[in-house]
């Protein structure tokens, strides 16, 4: 049956209607009013947008799953993307789910933590942010001002002592009693009031309890109060005044230029508005209006920071169905229009201008990647730039723990979920070589029996760790595999060549290829050295920590593996078991009084 026997097939209620490939694969999720209609203007050339021709060429059959109104189209849209991550859908980076910034006032001690999940738990969320760097840095500065606690329930119920962060003014230590409730429960809300951007409300707040601790000849604390206030003013000072009646509302635009774009977001809080939120997409089946919409239903799932007023430079498609949802999502009223005239019109356009920066930002980001592989696919002699590089590196102290990284980029960008971390099996002190051949005969056994080779392979180190990667290969039948090494100029700059850049080392050539520094393909390349490096650093010392707690554990008769396990999960850290009474080590499940003293007396009475 034909596409267009199936859209004849199709019911002309409201839904969501798929395409599908041969396989089954979900290409496309849209909604429509009338799905019949809609699914027949894709398949009748209706459509001009640059994306269809391919979708449609893509396609064996087309579905529809009818629902009861627009809203829960939206619904459904949204939760099948998700699910699906269909390829000619627009997709925004981290369209996932957003970070979040959550902070659970049910706890007896509040702490905040960041989450991708958002939902109605009772805990309260502020965001989302465009990015983890961008919700981290707020996490930061709130952290940096607001002494709340940042350890886990674990940590918390079973510390003796203040923490190092107390010390540092970082925390109020309500582990060991040194804070009131009220007086943490003020804390708490100066944070949310902080996160929320509500700087005209918190500030009074800071300089009434500034007043009071002066007046009570705490001039330490108020010194600290002060300071608090300070910051927060500055960060005012930066913000824009917006002549706005809503305490919250966002503006939103686009910037678009052929296939790529970015959409913006332009927070008020209580008239001040906030930095811009900026997500780049790819793909073009949806236009300004529609790609709004769905970005509109996702960036406001459930449990998000919807506020009461909601900007869009144009109409978008089911309009009131959207706005009743995220009055839904809200609890309360939610206006979703489009401003004609006034400071409304002028937030949109600054919206639209921070879309635009991005833009222009990300285009040229994109370039240099795109002139990095291409670069790199010329100088190793490959068919095009390399799709999916594959570095490994490895890490040792004086051949302890030995360990090694396997970091992915794919399409000149890190792919962290296909990241592998190993630790090294057969090799016997500090052997780089030896760890290097042992790591990529493993990853090229597993890549033989997935059917997934890397079009490159990067090795850290000069000639000696390619050597010993080309060997393995050779062993394995694997001499077409592509592989280089990327080798630090240490001996030129032992020489006093302090401009000396890294080296690039291909197979079958003597010298090494050596690039200005600033070329696209060396930045790739140390990009993604550097990122192996960090992988391969902190796995290490994972490893290092989990053995220091086995060998201090292992002469102390009836602990084994179990236990040991079940003392790290419960304290932490080796430190914090250390410094844990026999009386906290006897409450731990499975261990009772004996044995509790034994530990107590076999790790140093409670001292380091």
């Amino acid at each position: 049956m034909t596409l267009t026997d199936q859209a004849e097939a199709l019911p002309t209620t409201a839904g969501v209607y798929l395409f599908k490939d041969r396989d089954g694969e979900v290409l496309y999720v849209g909604k429509a009013t009338n799905l019949r209609a809609r699914v027949k203007q894709y398949l009748a050339g209706h459509d001009e947008r640059f994306m269809v021709r391919y979708l449609i060429a893509a396609s064996a059959r087309v579905e529809a799953v009818p629902v009861g109104s627009e809203k829960e189209s939206l619904l459904l849209e949204n939760s099948l993307i998700k699910q699906h991550r269909p390829r000619y859908n627009v997709k925004l980076r981290d369209d996932k789910n957003f970070l979040r910034i959550r902070l659970d006032i049910r706890q007896k001690w509040p702490r905040l933590t960041t989450t991708r999940r958002a939902g109605s738990d009772g805990a309260r969320s502020f965001g989302p942010y465009p990015s983890a760097t961008s919700a981290r840095r707020a996490l930061a500065f709130v952290q940096r001002h607001f002494a709340l606690r940042t350890c886990s329930d674990a940590v918390l119920e079973s510390r003796t002592r203040p923490c190092l962060l107390y010390q540092m003014k970082r925390c109020v230590a309500p582990c060991v009693g040194y804070v009131s409730k009220e007086q943490y429960a003020e804390i708490v809300e100066d944070a949310a009031l902080a996160l929320a951007g509500s700087n005209r409300q918190l500030v009074p707040r800071l300089r009434d309890r500034m007043e009071q601790l002066a007046g009570a000849e705490d001039f330490e604390g108020a010194a600290r109060v002060r300071d608090v206030m300070l910051a927060m003013q500055s960060a005012t000072e930066k913000q824009f005044v917006a002549d706005s009646q809503t305490d919250a509302s966002d503006t939103w635009a686009v910037y678009r230029e052929a296939d790529r774009g970015v959409v913006a977001c332009l927070p008020t809080r209580s008239g001040q508005v906030l930095e811009p939120r900026t997500f780049p997409f790819e793909g073009e089946i949806v236009d300004d209006a529609e790609l709004l919409s769905a970005v509109l239903n996702t960036f406001y799932d459930a449990g998000g920071d919807v506020p009461a007023e909601v900007s869009v430079p144009e109409p978008l498609p089911a309009m009131e169905a959207l706005a009743e949802l995220l009055w839904e999502r809200r609890g309360s009223k939610v206006r979703l229009g489009v401003p004609k005239r006034g400071p409304k019109v002028e937030l949109i356009t600054i919206a639209a201008n921070a879309a635009r920066v991005r833009f222009l930002t990300t285009h040229s980001e994109s370039d240099r990647i795109a002139r990095g592989l291409h670069g790199l696919g010329e100088i190793v002699g490959l068919d095009g730039p390399p799709w999916r590089i594959e570095c490994f590196d490895n890490s040792n102290l004086l051949g302890q723990e030995p360990v090694a990284s396997q970091v992915v980029f794919i399409d000149g960008r890190p792919a962290k979920g296909e990241y592998r971390t190993y630790h090294v099996k057969t090799v016997t002190g500090p052997d780089d070589y030896a760890t290097m051949r042992e790591i990529i005969s493993r990853r090229m056994r597993r890549a033989a029996t997935e059917g997934e080779f890397p079009d490159l392979i990067v090795v850290d180190g000069g000639r000696g760790q390619l050597s010993a990667a080309l060997d393995v290969l050779r062993e394995l039948g694997l001499e077409d595999q592509p592989v280089i090494g990327l080798s630090k100029p240490r001996t030129e700059h032992a020489r006093g060549d302090r401009d000396a850049t890294d080296k690039i080392v291909l197979p079958g050539r003597e010298e090494p290829i050596r690039l200005r520094e600033g070329d696209p393909t060396l930045r790739l390349l140390q990009q993604l050295r550097d990122e192996a490096h960090r992988v391969a650093i902190g796995f290490h010392r994972k490893a290092r920590s989990k053995a220091r707690l086995t060998s201090a554990l292992d002469d102390i008769p009836g602990i084994g593996k179990d236990r040991r396990v079940r003392l790290l999960r419960h304290f932490g850290s080796l430190s914090a078991v250390k410094a844990a009474t026999a009386v906290e080590i006897a409450a731990v499940e499975g261990f009772g009084p004996a044995l509790a003293a034994r530990i107590f007396s076999g790790l140093g009475g409670g001292g380091d």
